[in-house]
């Protein structure tokens, strides 16, 4: 499946069951979605619409969360709120993220058909493409090489490596890394950026290989 917004980004996403995980007994309720973020960019022609080059898909992020069919049928949906977040985190158009969202419902209630309370483990594949349009003739397309990804400095990612951790404040200690949304626990795994948000080590890591600014508050991390 895929969305289009505007002539700058595109969305392709697939949705699948995964055979390959524990199925549990029928006395324990486990049904769960796992999201998986990518990001790849297309060089396309203005004149003739051809995709003349693309990268391959870049991992972003992923996370597991429970997705309850029973909560399906009690708006607002407030347990299953985390794949919103999680998509949104990345700065998803809403737009996008409620029509995901709304398709990973629909899959899983056919998937049940009437039975809400049968187990299952739905995989999706998201992969977030920029579109990058070219005056370029496809004959020259190999001579040319895509603008590179606008990730942090390598110097500010490194004082970000050695950085000793100064510990959570009272009102973070029951909150979420908002790069893959769970639980910020263990001071050798977290790290505070310099507009005082605070993330896993790993995953801010990653982000701002891709980002060269906060995933909450677009903050620059170096100018």
């Amino acid at each position: 499946m895929s969305l289009t917004f505007g002539d700058s980004l595109s969305f392709q996403f697939s949705i699948r069951t995964n055979t390959t995980a524990t199925v549990a007994s029928h006395e324990q309720l486990m049904q769960f979605v796992e999201l998986r973020l990518g990001h790849s960019s297309h060089l396309i022609s203005r004149s003739s619409r051809q995709i003349l080059q693309q990268s391959p898909s870049t991992p972003l992020g992923e996370s597991l969360f429970p997705f309850i069919l029973r909560d399906l049928e009690h708006p607002p949906f407030l347990p299953n709120y985390h794949v919103l977040h999680f998509l949104s985190s990345f700065s998803i158009p809403i737009a996008a993220c409620d029509i995901i969202y709304q398709e990973i419902s629909s899959f899983a209630l056919r998937l049940a058909a009437d039975n809400v309370d049968l187990n299952f483990h739905i995989v999706v594949d998201v992969d977030a493409i920029e579109m990058i349009w070219v005056d370029l003739d496809p004959f020259l397309v190999e001579e040319y090489s895509p603008p590179p990804m606008n990730g942090a400095p390598a110097s500010a990612i490194e004082r970000l490596q050695r950085q000793k951790f100064d510990g959570l404040r009272e009102e973070e200690e029951e909150g979420d890394c908002s790069v893959c949304c769970e639980a910020l626990k263990g001071e050798e795994e977290v790290s505070r950026i310099p507009c005082g948000h605070v993330y896993h080590k790993c995953c801010i890591l990653k982000w701002l290989q891709m980002s060269n600014s906060c995933p909450l508050c677009r903050t620059k991390l170096e100018q």
